[in-house]
């Protein structure tokens, strides 16, 4: 093989390399829930079950939010149970800045999507593996939210 065909193929490998690297994700769980009839009441907790073959570790979460044009607020503080924890973790999620703007992605149907981190946990076997979620607003039923969801990658 001539010196040049070689640099070619090393350069190439390394390429792929890379790429099969850079596509690796420590992504362990990723779901959304629907609520039913966009109508989310303080009562109605979603709920989450890690898969069994979850490893023990530190893991990140990030919450997501579905939510229609509709929905009333530029805020939403929810009640986020984990796995090896002893009390609730309260997550403010900011969908809207001080102008009215959604800080989520949108369709042009009027559905958004809003994802943030949320707090970490570390798991461990014997944990309860399901996680919570509730809003705590003022709100007995919020309206226009559409999906709740959990994303859990390995720290």
């Amino acid at each position: 093989m001539k010196p040049k065909n070689k640099a070619k193929w090393i350069l190439m490998i390394i390429v792929a390399c890379m790429t099969i690297i850079s596509c690796t994700t420590k992504t362990v769980y990723h779901h959304y829930r629907s609520i039913n009839d966009d109508k989310w009441s303080r009562t109605d907790t979603v709920c989450f079950t890690l898969p069994d073959s979850i490893e023990n570790g530190t893991y990140l979460t990030n919450i997501g939010i579905r939510h229609t044009v509709s929905y009333p607020y530029r805020d939403l503080w929810l009640s986020v149970s984990l796995p090896g924890k002893t009390g609730p973790d309260t997550v403010h999620l900011y969908l809207a800045n001080d102008r009215g703007n959604w800080n989520s992605n949108g369709t042009a149907s009027g559905y958004y999507q809003y994802e943030s981190e949320g707090p970490s946990f570390v798991y461990s076997e014997g944990c309860d593996s399901v996680i919570k979620v509730s809003h705590i607003m003022k709100d007995f039923t919020l309206q226009a939210i559409t999906n709740v969801g959990v994303k859990i990658t390995k720290e």
